[in-house]
């Protein structure tokens, strides 16, 4: 029994789908079997395309979604491995210098209540420099105000002095 020919049309674009066709038919294929497939083409192709704008519709929308997704586990990652990095490499840092310091069983011991201390004694300085009202305009983040009247006028007084 002879094999039935198969008709292949290549990339679909203009060229192949001739030469394809053309080849079928010359291996004993059906012009029936071209024209039913021709039409099945026909009839399914604006169906696909509705499905491919519904599928690229719903991509539009839901693409922002799942990247700030994305970001918003990238920021709390951020937020809460940080810290714990910092610790972490605080407690090795502090461990080796404590070693030196105090030997071997000691260190180990207070290297990383040392580490949280030093941490904390930092964001209690950053809040405590975030909580100055007054600060001087010749050196930033200083109580100090050196009067500058030959470089150009003077900060006014607000209504809380």
């Amino acid at each position: 029994m002879a094999e039935d020919p198969s008709l292949d049309l290549g990339t679909a674009d203009g060229q192949d789908t001739l030469q394809g066709v053309t080849n079928f038919l010359q291996a004993g294929g059906s012009a029936g079997t071209v024209l039913s497939a021709s039409f099945i083409g026909l009839v399914v192709s604006p169906f696909v395309a509705l499905a491919d704008i519904i599928d690229g519709v719903g991509t539009f929308f839901e693409t922002p979604f799942s990247s700030a997704g994305e970001a918003l586990g990238s920021l709390l990652e951020g937020l809460f491995k940080a810290p714990g990095n910092l610790l972490t490499a605080g407690a090795d840092i502090s461990e080796t210098a404590l070693r030196s310091a105090l030997g071997e069983s000691l260190a180990g011991t207070i290297a990383f209540p040392v580490t949280v201390g030093l941490v904390m004694l930092g964001l209690f300085l950053v809040t405590l420099y975030l909580r100055e009202d007054e600060t001087g305009d010749t050196l930033p983040g200083l109580p100090i105000d050196v009067p500058t009247d030959f470089l150009g006028v003077e900060e006014e007084d607000t209504v809380d002095e």
